[in-house]
């Protein structure tokens, strides 16, 4: 078996069987077997993923653990490569696995492959806008490779972030490197800690556009709020990164967001017909987004001093995401 596919299920609603159909349409030259790993569905996920003829393995809910359930998953597999997919994304074409899989056959360095993100066709122009503006958006294939460990170090903080990109919404990874290497446990970016960990120990990761899926969520201003600060907590324990040190950073990124999406936003022609809506649409995201990752950094700066206070925080700001 030359490559796996796994998806992590709960629930997955009417636009499941639609994945499994293009998971099993892949154009390909090698065999290979789709694993569900389903954390206790009751409206016939697993069920569905079985009539297809996936391999479904089931857990308890609570079990579940994004780096921990992808590592079962994997662990389950035969495929020398295995990809990755959450439920509510779709691959675009027939060409989504073969063209990781190529990335991996042509360079043993290869760790692992992420792939381009499209907005659905129905989402909001604020979505779109977010989608288009993320490092899985590009059209260009990048490789990210540091060396060796030590000149990984070296590197600015930046840096060292930007080359541990990696995303889990759509990915591929070789299952010799993550036999020493696995997802560390953890609630929340599983993927970046993973790909800081690989390039670290001088592996590549590569960004390969040509494997696309359409993923996006019209999301809330609590959402975002949620979202970034999480993030901004994993990227200072990895990095030491701290985006909004300050409060008066965090106005001036507030202003800067909303300056950036403002004008992605007016060049949509669906938020055209005025400045208030795009310039409401890019507050409505920047300023919780911003507070975020702010709180976030912040949480994790008072932690041992206060660590009451910050456990408090997390219970509260770390939910739903």
């Amino acid at each position: 078996m030359r490559a796996s596919v796994v998806i992590l299920t709960f629930n997955a609603g009417p636009g499941f069987e639609e994945l499994l159909r293009r998971l099993f349409a892949q154009e390909t030259t090698f065999d290979y077997e789709i694993v569900v790993l389903d954390s206790g569905s009751t409206d016939g996920t697993a069920e569905l993923a079985d009539r297809h003829g996936a391999r479904v393995h089931r857990l308890r809910s609570e079990e579940f653990d994004h780096g921990a359930t992808r590592n079962l998953g994997i662990s389950l597999c035969r495929g020398n490569y295995v990809a990755l997919i959450v439920q509510d994304a779709l691959p675009l074409d027939g060409r989504w696995l073969d063209a990781m899989v190529e990335n991996m056959e042509r360079d043993e360095l290869v760790a692992g492959v992420y792939g381009r993100q499209i907005p659905r066709p129905d989402s909001g122009p604020l979505t779109r806008a977010l989608v288009n503006g993320w490092p899985t958006a590009g059209l260009a294939r990048r490789e990210q490779f540091a060396g060796d460990a030590a000149l990984y170090r070296a590197l600015p903080p930046t840096e060292r972030r930007t080359l541990a990109t990696f995303d889990n919404v759509s990915s591929c990874v070789r299952r010799s490197v993550w036999a020493r290497i696995p997802f560390a446990k953890t609630g929340f970016g599983e993927d970046v800690r993973w790909g800081k960990d690989v390039v670290e120990a001088g592996y590549k990761v590569v960004y390969e556009p040509r494997s696309a899926v359409l993923h996006s969520h019209e999301r809330g201003a609590a959402y975002d709020l949620r979202r970034h600060y999480v993030e901004a907590q994993v990227l200072f324990d990895l990095f030491g990164l701290s985006l909004v040190p300050n409060a008066a950073l965090l106005a001036l990124n507030v202003l800067r967001s909303s300056a950036y999406l403002y004008r992605r936003l007016r060049r949509n022609e669906k938020a055209a017909g005025g400045a208030f809506r795009p310039a409401l649409l890019a507050a409505k995201h920047a300023v919780p987004a911003q507070t975020g990752a702010y709180l976030g950094a912040k949480c994790r700066r008072l932690a041992p001093a206060f660590p009451r206070l910050s456990a408090g925080l997390d219970r509260l700001l770390s939910r739903g995401v």
